[in-house]
């Protein structure tokens, strides 16, 4: 080999080797920006375990007063349900109760036709038995006075 071809590759090399040294220190320079971003990553994951935490409290409380709505509501739901089955039982004593009363009213509607009949017949029994008693003082009357006074009218 020649020096002149020596040369060649050794300054071949000096290039490969300034080349290699830049390479190596802008990957130093990433490295370090890689370290700066995995601490802010660290400090953000940090962060995030601390909001995790706090929702799962949150989230946590939720379930607890969902759990507690849903137990007191289906308490009174069950209330509700006894209180229906009562007011359903009710309304069929008030409407056996109905048609008692319903029965009731026509015997004494019937008993009130009668009743005016017989009102109606004992007016007109009145009426002659009136007249009758009438036609007597009239009678006592003149048996008492005597013939010599006037019958009154």
């Amino acid at each position: 080999m020649t020096l002149e071809e020596m040369d060649k590759k050794i300054e071949f090399i000096l290039q490969m080797q300034a080349q290699f040294e830049a390479n190596l220190a802008r990957s130093e320079a990433n490295i370090d920006n890689l370290r700066i971003s995995v601490g802010d990553l660290r400090v953000t994951v940090a962060d995030l375990r601390g909001s995790v935490g706090d929702l799962a409290g949150v989230v946590s409380e939720s379930i607890k007063l969902s759990d507690d709505r849903f137990t007191r509501s289906d308490a009174q739901m069950k209330d509700l349900t006894a209180a229906q089955k009562v007011t359903g039982d009710q309304i069929k004593d008030l409407a056996t109760a109905q048609k008692a009363t319903d029965e009731r009213i026509k015997e004494l509607t019937s008993a009130q036709v009668v009743t005016a009949e017989r009102i109606k017949d004992l007016a007109s029994a009145q009426k002659g038995t009136d007249e009758r008693l009438n036609v007597l003082i009239n009678i006592m009357e003149r048996h008492i006075t005597g013939p010599d006074h006037p019958a009154r009218p």
